[in-house]
């Protein structure tokens, strides 16, 4: 699959196309009855939250709820959810299977410290500064909707839908411009020379060769984009800088499905599915020959 000249319009320059098919609504801003709490500026602020989201604060856990105020050292941490925070002049959603902690807010500015995977709109003359855990990577923006993801192992990808972002890792910085995407592949390594986003989403899965089995479980291996994100039956994955990843399945008695999910630097998701029978009663099952040696 080869890469665009130009990143196409509805899609990744505005994020339409994805929306549009995921039916996820946009960022949510902060209701009236909250903005004053924004002005203040010395506390981020749940506008709105779904699913399992949970609110980490002074030793505490407790569920996440819009209005609740998100002060210094408080975390957000998602699961099978998704939380939207803001301050004055920054929207941020925090992805599934991810964690933000709050550093330092100020008025129409804030710095986080994130795990996973965020989305963010900042408006101008406003500011949004991301370090990024087990990693030295850092992203600034002044301006615009970007994502930021990563796999808590030092490789990081950032893509802008709008305006710019400044990533920086490994003492050099560049600049990744609206439809382009930039990876850090390790920490305290250079961050990759932007580039255009792929037209699609990768993600190729090889499945045993039979759909029948007495086994208690059934590898997989797969390829995606570098800097994406994988999710088999719904629990994070391993992705190596190559962008191939391995799981061992766990199977019950009967049919079922295996679900792959794949979110890559844009947001953008894709999911492939198959459906596996276990029946202890059969003979060993025979797999692909390379099933673990992806070309």
């Amino acid at each position: 699959m080869g890469r665009i000249a130009a990143v196409a319009a509805a899609c990744l320059l505005a994020a339409a196309c994805r929306k549009a098919q995921s039916q996820e609504p946009a960022i949510a801003s902060a209701s009236p009855a909250l903005q004053a709490e924004l002005q203040k500026g010395d506390a981020a602020v749940v506008t709105a939250s779904h699913g399992e989201v949970e609110l980490l604060h002074d030793g505490n856990v407790s569920v996440a709820r819009v209005g609740d105020r998100i002060g210094v050292k408080d975390a957000v941490r998602t699961t099978g959810g998704e939380v939207d925070l803001a301050v004055d002049g920054v929207k941020v959603r925090l992805h599934e299977s991810s964690r933000l902690e709050v550093k330092q807010t100020k008025k129409r500015s804030m710095l986080a410290l994130v795990r996973g995977s965020i989305e963010s709109e900042v408006e101008k003359n406003a500011q949004l500064d991301v370090e990024v855990e087990d990693s030295d990577a850092t992203a600034h923006s002044e301006g615009g909707h970007f994502f930021l993801t990563s796999d808590g192992k030092g490789v990081v990808a950032v893509a802008s839908v709008t305006g710019s972002v400044h990533l920086s890792s490994g003492g050099k910085s560049v600049d990744v411009d609206k439809g382009q995407v930039s990876k850090v592949m390790g920490n305290r390594q250079a961050p990759s020379p932007p580039a255009d986003a792929l037209r699609r989403v990768l993600l190729a899965v090889q499945w045993p060769e039979q759909n029948s089995t007495n086994k208690p479980s059934v590898p997989i291996v797969g390829k995606v984009e570098p800097g994406s994100r994988v999710f088999v039956q719904g629990q994070p994955v391993t992705v190596d800088n190559g962008g191939t990843f391995r799981a061992e399945v766990p199977l019950k008695q009967g049919k079922q499905k295996i679900a792959v999910v794949t979110v890559d630097a844009l947001g953008r998701r894709k999911q492939l599915e198959s459906v596996v029978r276990r029946d202890d009663s059969l003979p060993d099952v025979k797999v692909k020959k390379k099933l673990w040696q992806w070309r």
